[in-house]
């Protein structure tokens, strides 16, 4: 059933019940109670503002700031480790403990706010913490949610946080200043953009804003491209600093006004709220169920040989018992065929031509009683005559049978045979052998004596006819009679094999059937939830703070005194042709440089020596060789201190100014990407120069291969159809493409 919106979160409670009772039938019992988190919501009518984003980001001092008072803990390093709740009443704080099987229901302990900082700080041991206090922004219904940090190296801070964020009606991100296009800070934003609710992002401690590095409208714009290309939707991107209240482009005072104008509309946002959180838990239950079900799915889909046989199945399945039946019915349906066959051809066999029953007219007259041949001596003459007319049918039936039919019957037994695979030089033999007796014994006897008469010539012809075709069929039937057998053979051997395979089919067909049945059974649930999901439209035109001021209002912002203390900075800002002043203590260090360079050579000398005592035994080569470059290392007078750290922490600042001067680019954004070595040069020539190493073919195809993996984008040759991908890098030019040096 599909319902929409209204405005009064009230008439939700039965659609939410819905689904929280089908959760639970489905064993999510995390969902189940995420809901009935809802349920609460809906109830007690408060419009959630939480504050998400990294540890010490500041979110807990924004909302001290906002309630205008000290309520959480806050600090330089992480002070909140589980969700609090913020709302306006008498002052007292309620701790609930993290339910265990030891303790499934504990008891809920209540402290005076003085003690909230330790509570706050142990999330492993309490699930949340609610504080009331008198906060008279938060007097109309609101509450502040303050988070974890997501990117805490606890893994149980992002999911405290991610499992509160069905609470939240408004979403306030707060970020570092320098931090803001870090992965994880955009993989989090782009989460909570997921969700559908009304989001506002928070660039706190714009106070570390250089304008000589980026000019802040550069950094701004930097900063919404970021986001837009990670398709994170927000309502409005606001800038902050506790530090400075009375910097240009602090916009606090926009944030404390934003406030409440968000809990003026707190129906609205609310009743948004659940729908967008009932939307988000139901997909999410269905993503979690997918995901468990997923092993045994695979399971089966590889046991049916995956979806495109699944496809398939029916079709074999049908062709498979098409084929047995073909076989089992081959044996008898050929031996009906040839003997069709052998019939009409033995039936149309040309074996009694005029000339032949011209002989047998004259045969069966010397058969006659009283027959003669001439006057004198007619005994042996007639005797002769006989058997003269007697050999002559004979020969002539003989060639008969030769000519116009055994070749006809033996090209039709060894087609057939050649057909099913069956023929064999063996098999000529035998068909040789398929000859009808033609002999005068035949002819004698199929003679009827008491049926001489002229009209029994046709008959004779045709009894003869009979005697020979009857003959020549039961020998050829004796060869069809083995090769069938043959065939039979070999028809119950693929039969065999078929039902083998048919077995093998059906278990697919098993598997198939499960894995058909899970997946419908999965689509039906998941379709039952988002039939009960109302529809809502999400709210137009919510509050947006007040732009900051241009940059051409705060000039005196980006002045050098605005630089950190501690730096000597001679004009970094001015032209790299103005001298570098040397460090402090740099002349006063020269005379000891002899002494370091006694020091470095007797290094190098024990290195040597360690790598002598070592050079015997094969398996110590590869120290032997890294021995004996730290020694020409250190005979060389090179020394290499190295700095390490997270992007914008201020690595190449900090090189900067051990140098003395700007060498090193720098910005609140990353700006190294490569490694830099930086080194006293060989001779003044070379001062200010720099070499630059371009990766290898190679290693930029290896480069390629592991981010196509990565992304998830498939091998280099499917991203660029059949032509291998390196055809492309090379039509780049990769290789002519010379380094940018620009000082």
């Amino acid at each position: 059933m599909m319902q929409t919106i209204t405005g009064d979160a009230g008439k939700w409670l039965d659609t939410i019940e819905q689904i929280q009772n089908t959760l639970r039938k489905a064993g999510d019992e995390a969902g189940a109670k995420a809901t009935g988190d809802l349920l609460e919501k809906a109830y007690v009518q408060e419009l959630t503002i939480a504050f998400c984003g990294h540890f010490s980001a500041g979110k807990s001092s924004l909302i001290n700031s906002l309630c205008g008072k000290t309520v959480l803990p806050s600090g330089p390093v992480p002070t909140s480790a589980n969700v609090v709740s913020i709302r306006y009443g008498h002052p007292r704080a309620l701790i609930h403990p993290v339910k265990s099987a030891e303790n499934p229901e504990p008891e809920i302990m209540e402290a005076s706010l003085s003690e909230l900082a330790e509570y706050c700080k142990n999330g492993g041991a309490y699930e949340s913490v609610q504080v009331w206090e008198d906060v008279p922004i938060l007097s109309s219904g609101g509450v502040l949610l303050d988070t974890p940090g997501v990117d805490s190296t606890d893994h149980g801070h992002a999911l405290a946080t991610h499992s509160a964020l069905h609470w939240a009606d408004i979403v306030f991100y707060v970020m570092d200043y320098n931090h803001v296009q870090s992965e994880n800070n955009l993989s989090f934003a782009k989460s909570l953009s997921d969700w559908g609710k009304p989001l506002y992002l928070i660039i706190n401690q714009i106070d570390k804003h250089r304008e000589r590095e980026l000019s802040f409208t550069r950094y701004r714009k930097e900063v919404e491209t970021s986001f837009h290309a990670w398709q994170v939707h927000y309502t409005d991107i606001l800038f902050t600093s506790l530090k400075e209240q009375n910097h240009p482009w602090n916009q606090w005072k926009q944030l404390t006004h934003l406030i409440p104008k968000l809990l003026e509309r707190k129906t609205e946002l609310l009743a948004y709220s659940l729908v967008s959180s009932m939307h988000h838990l139901v997909e999410q239950h269905v993503e979690t169920v997918q995901a468990a079900e997923e092993e045994e799915l695979n399971t089966l889909l590889k046991e049916a040989g995956g979806e495109e046989a699944i496809l398939r199945l029916d079709i074999e399945q049908k062709t498979l018992q098409q084929e047995d039946e073909h076989w089992k019915m081959l044996p008898e349906q050929e031996r009906k065929r040839l003997r069709q066959e052998l019939d009409h051809l033995l039936e149309h066999a040309h074996l009694t031509p005029a000339e032949l029953r011209e002989a047998a007219s004259e045969y069966l007259e010397s058969r006659k009683p009283g027959f003669k041949t001439g006057l004198w001596f007619a005994g042996g003459k007639t005797e002769r005559e006989k058997e003269s007319r007697l050999e002559r049918l004979t020969g002539m039936l003989t060639d008969q049978v030769e000519g116009q039919l055994l070749p006809h019957v033996r090209e039709l037994l060894r087609s057939w045979g050649d057909g099913q695979g069956l023929w064999s030089a063996a098999m000529e033999q035998e068909l040789d052998d398929i000859r009808p007796v033609t002999d005068r014994q035949l002819v004698e006897q199929t003679v009827k004596e008491n049926a001489l008469s002229p009209e029994y010539t046709l008959n004779y012809c045709k009894d003869l006819r009979a005697a020979v075709t009857a003959d020549c069929r039961r020998k050829a039937l004796t060869l069809v009679d083995r090769l069938l057998a043959q065939l039979a053979v070999r028809a119950e051997a693929r039969r065999a094999a078929l039902a083998d395979a048919r077995t093998a089919l059906l278990a697919q067909t098993e598997a198939a059937s499960r894995y058909s049945t899970r997946v419908q059974a999965s689509a039906s649930h998941a379709s039952l939830l988002r039939s009960l999901l109302p529809q809502a439209s999400a709210p137009s035109g919510l509050p947006r703070a007040d732009a900051p001021a241009p940059a051409s209002d705060i000039s005196a912002a980006a002045s050098p005194a605005a630089a950190p203390t501690g730096v000597a900075r001679p004009d970094i800002a001015g032209s790299r042709n103005a001298s570098a002043q040397p460090l402090a203590g740099t002349a006063a260090a020269q005379p000891a440089a002899g002494g370091r360079r006694t020091r470095l050579d007797a290094v190098a000398a024990r290195l040597k020596a360690a790598a002598a005592l070592v050079s015997p035994y094969p398996a110590m080569q590869t120290a032997v060789r890294d021995l004996h470059a730290r020694a020409a290392a250190l005979e060389g007078g090179q020394f290499t201190l190295a700095l390490f750290g997270a992007f914008s922490a201020g690595k190449s600042s900090f090189a900067n100014a051990l140098l003395g001067e700007a060498v090193l680019p720098v910005s609140p954004h990353p700006t190294t990407a490569a490694i830099n070595r930086i080194m006293a040069p060989a001779s003044a020539e070379r001062h200010a120069t720099a070499d630059v190493h371009m990766k290898s073919v190679d290693a930029l195809r290896e480069d390629l291969k592991y981010s196509f993996r990565l992304l998830g984008l498939g091998s280099q040759r499917q991203r660029a159809g059949k032509k291998p991908f390196m055809l492309y890098l090379r039509k780049a030019s990769i290789l002519r493409v010379g380094p940018i040096i620009v000082f």
